[in-house]
C-alpha cells in the first residue's frame, strides 16, 4: 500500500513534466503572409508580352506602374484594378528580388564579371542595375508610384533606395529588406572593384 502512495505522489509530477517536455518541443504554426510579388510577364525581362517594344519590367511602362501579379502586366491595369489584394510585397523589395533574380539567371549567381562589370557586392550591382540598365531608374519608379499616382500607401521603397543607392558615406554591402524577400543575398565578390565606376569594366 506504501508502494501504491509513492506511485500515486509522483504521477503527476511525472505527467507534469512530460507534457510540458512536449510543450516546449513543439512550435505553434505560424500562418505565413501570403504577398503579391511579381507579375510573370514583368519578371521576363526579355520578352515583349504585349508587342509594344518595351521588355518586361526593365523596359515596359506598365510595369512600372503596377508590377504586382494581381495586375495585368505589361498592358496597362486600370486604376480601379490597382491595389485591390492585401499584403502586397512592398516595391523595393520586388526589385532586389527582380535584381538577385537577373544575377542569378545571368550570371550564375556571381558578381564577378555579371554583364560586363566586377563589383565587390550586390548593393553596389543593384544601383548600377537601377541606373544603367533599366529604362528609368527604381528612385524615380517609386517617387511616381508612391507620391505622384499614390497607387498604395508609401511602405518606405523610396526612402529604402535612397538610403541604399545615395548614401554618400558607409554605404550598405547587402541589400536592406523592409518586410520580404523571397531570394537570398548575392555572395560577395572580394576580387571585385570598390568603387562604383570602377566596377563597371
Amino acid at each position: 500500500m506504501a508502494v501504491n502512495e509513492n506511485r500515486n505522489r509522483y504521477l503527476p509530477l511525472i505527467l507534469f513534466i512530460l507534457l510540458g517536455g512536449i510543450l516546449v518541443g513543439s512550435k505553434l504554426p505560424l500562418s505565413e503572409i501570403d504577398y503579391v510579388e511579381i507579375e510573370s510577364a514583368c519578371q521576363k525581362y526579355f520578352t515583349d508580352e504585349d508587342n509594344d517594344g518595351q521588355q518586361g519590367f526593365i523596359e515596359d511602362s506598365s510595369c512600372h506602374d503596377y508590377p504586382y501579379e494581381d495586375g495585368l502586366g505589361e498592358f496597362d491595369t486600370p486604376t480601379n484594378g490597382m491595389g485591390l489584394s492585401n499584403n502586397y510585397q512592398p516595391y523595393f523589395d520586388l526589385t532586389v528580388d527582380f535584381v538577385r533574380g537577373f544575377i542569378n539567371q545571368e550570371c550564375n549567381n556571381n558578381l564577378n564579371g555579371c554583364i560586363g562589370t566586377n563589383f565587390q557586392n550586390e548593393v553596389q550591382f543593384y544601383c548600377f542595375f537601377s541606373n544603367n540598365i533599366m529604362v528609368v531608374n527604381f528612385g524615380q519608379i517609386f517617387d511616381k508610384f508612391y507620391n505622384v499616382a499614390q497607387t498604395l500607401p508609401d511602405d518606405g521603397s523610396f526612402s529604402a533606395y535612397l538610403s541604399t543607392c545615395n548614401a554618400l558615406s558607409n554605404p550598405p554591402t547587402t541589400l536592406p529588406i523592409i518586410e520580404y524577400q523571397s531570394t537570398n543575398n548575392v555572395p560577395e565578390n572580394p576580387g571585385g572593384s570598390s568603387g562604383f565606376k570602377d566596377g563597371m569594366k
